[in-house]
């Protein structure tokens, strides 16, 4: 009968849907994790009078993964609940059968009661009408004996089951406990980060004409260093086909594949940082994307419209940039009006490191991955402190979120 409780209680949880209890608690795990890196980063922006975009954007995130741990937090409520319910039909079941067990223990316990002293046990056998009726009360006494012990071992037994199964409903309750309040306190708090959001939204958005004003001006400066990077990027894929035709003494147009001058050590350099797509570790030890690749709406300022070549990253304020992946410094790009930018060849693919205050790499240098290439820069206004990350495979630019490790 228990067996069957709990095999009907397992099916019940693994009907409830394709997610385990791990798996559930697994996500709540990374969503408190990504709210936690969220909360410092808006911390950090709190600290500065000026309101920014970037502040929108990690408020609309942390709003989502809250209500991811708070979804997580339900899930994991209703998975005790189905043990509790499991639990209490077992402590059911061991009480009747305890009983069931105790009362035919207390019947025999009466009827050997009769006989309790070796004496009368003696006169019982010996009172019997011949032989046969005589073996047959030893082994009736014998039965009775063994069949009292395995009674009294039983019941040991269904009690010391019962006794785990009320501790473990007893702890099951306090973790509920436990969860239903940390899920208010949640809550609460969720209720924090839309009033909030709601409040920046309003005051981005009474600002609109500065707002769209420095985005232009953003976007213009975006836009040169997006040229300077085309024009590095043709000029060295040129000196290739050049130095190619020279080596080879043939004519070659701008139809032939750059692939082919490429050197051995370039090839190979490619292909495996083609092969680590979805790998390549992130450009800062801490990060949250607020901006991601090509032309779109703002995720939460439906009047702004944005157009990024790479993904930004929001990280702490003093934090570096690190190289991707191995590679050789390409250029130092510096454009009046923004911070510095670093290029990083890696065979035909390059990337970019934009919005450095310092730069601690020079051109020509061979660097590693992970390996610190600058300080990120802090804007004084926001006290945002983003990173923009860009991939090129040659003149085509890439998405890094398709390229960073998950």
């Amino acid at each position: 009968m228990l067996a069957l409780i709990v095999c009907v209680s397992f099916d019940g949880f693994c009907q409830k849907g394709k997610k385990t209890v791990k798996q559930v608690q697994a996500e709540a795990a990374k969503a408190k994790k990504e709210i936690e890196r969220t909360s410092k980063l808006l911390k950090e922006t709190e600290k500065s009078k000026s309101i920014s975009i970037e502040r929108v954007t990690l408020l609309s995130q942390q709003i989502d993964e809250r209500n991811k741990y708070v979804n997580s937090l339900q899930q994991e409520i209703e998975f005790i609940e189905q043990d509790i319910f499991s639990t209490n039909a077992q402590i059911h079941t061991l009480t009747a059968q305890l009983e069931e067990v105790q009362k035919d223990y207390n019947q025999t316990l009466f009827v050997l009661y009769k006989v309790h002293s070796q004496y009368e046990q003696l006169i019982f056998v010996l009172s019997a009408d011949d032989f046969n009726q005589a073996f047959n009360r030893l082994k009736y006494l014998q039965y009775y004996s063994d069949y009292m012990i395995q009674q009294s071992e039983r019941i040991k037994s269904l009690q010391d089951s019962l006794g785990v199964r009320k501790y473990e409903l007893e702890n099951l309750l306090t973790k509920k406990k436990n969860l239903v309040g940390e899920k208010q306190s949640e809550a609460r708090k969720l209720e924090q980060d839309k009033y909030q959001e709601d409040i920046t939204i309003k005051k981005l958005s009474a600002k609109q004409n500065e707002l769209q004003k420095k985005l232009a001006q953003k976007q213009a400066l975006a836009r040169k260093l997006n040229k300077q990077i085309e024009d590095l990027i043709k000029a060295e894929l040129e000196a290739k086909k050049k130095a190619a035709a020279a080596k080879n003494k043939t004519t070659t147009t701008n139809k032939t594949s750059t692939e082919s001058t490429l050197t051995p050590e370039e090839k190979l350099v490619s292909k495996n940082f083609a092969e680590n797509k979805g790998r390549l570790p992130w450009p800062t030890v801490t990060g949250k994307i607020t901006e991601h690749f090509g032309r779109h709406k703002h995720p939460t300022l439906e009047y702004v419209e944005v157009e990024s070549n790479g993904v930004s990253i929001a990280t702490s304020k003093g934090s570096k940039a690190r190289a991707i992946f191995d590679g050789t410094v390409s250029k130092i790009v510096l454009i009046p009006g923004r911070n510095t930018a670093v290029l990083i060849k890696h065979g035909n693919y390059y990337t970019v490191y934009d919005n450095l205050t310092s730069v601690t790499v020079k051109a020509g240098q061979q660097v590693k991955a992970k390996q610190e290439i600058g300080t990120i820069y802090t804007d004084p206004e926001t006290n945002s402190t983003v990173l923009q990350l860009q991939i090129w495979r040659e003149l085509e630019k890439l998405d890094p979120e398709q390229w960073l490790s998950k």
